[in-house]
């Protein structure tokens, strides 16, 4: 009876664990920011591994863009930045605006909302992620060309990725995120960036002075 209750302990530590990783690994840091898909990987177990896999290759989707320019524009530099609004996006941003003054022919700004959003929730963070990138764009000084503003829904890898490419950008900036437990569970977006683009990619930002 004790070799038994061992057995059926080993068991649910097992399948809780499989299911937790998997969540963290597929789904988490695919973009899926709720913790709701903790407890969803935790009662599922390994059933949840095709579910976390389907998720996690979910296209991201442009939902808004501002100002779009022609393909191809004078013959300097053509930039993507990824901005979310935290200290170390806007330094990433002001530093490069600084480095690439004049040199940039086209400047594109790029934010990722959430995909499990639905309802009116995807509505509040569609017009704050719009308020936010207007306010960002207004900061851009004169020598950067005016900026193409965009709003992608998603895998913030596969949503900046995907943005480079459209936009067939020289370079790629994002800031650099702390490492405290929310980055290891979520994973490093810049980090995971350096594995996935072949594009001139800057991770973090100039001191700012």
């Amino acid at each position: 009876m004790v070799t038994s209750g061992w057995w059926v302990l080993l068991v649910a530590v097992v399948w809780l664990t499989i299911g937790l990783l998997t969540a963290a690994w597929f789904v988490i840091r695919a973009g899926h920011r709720h913790l709701s898909w903790y407890l969803v990987g935790a009662l599922l177990g390994p059933l949840f591994i095709p579910i976390a896999v389907e998720r996690g290759r979910a296209d991201p989707t442009v939902t808004d863009v501002a100002h779009r320019p022609p393909a191809r524009q004078g013959t300097g530099l053509r930039v993507a930045i990824g901005v979310d609004g935290s200290p170390e996006s806007d330094l990433a941003l002001r530093s490069t605006a600084r480095i690439l003054s004049r040199t940039a022919s086209v400047l594109v700004l790029v934010t990722v909302t959430n995909p499990d959003l639905v309802g009116e929730d995807v509505s509040i963070a569609q017009r704050a992620a719009r308020r936010m990138l207007d306010e960002r764009a207004r900061t851009i000084p004169d020598g950067l060309p005016p900026p193409t503003t965009e709003i992608v829904r998603g895998h913030p890898v596969d949503a900046l990725l995907a943005a480079a490419e459209a936009h067939d950008v020289d370079l790629l900036v994002v800031g650099r995120h702390g490492h405290g437990m929310r980055d290891r569970l979520l994973g490093s977006v810049a980090e995971e960036l350096t594995r996935r683009t072949s594009r001139a990619l800057l991770l973090g930002s100039l001191p700012d002075r």
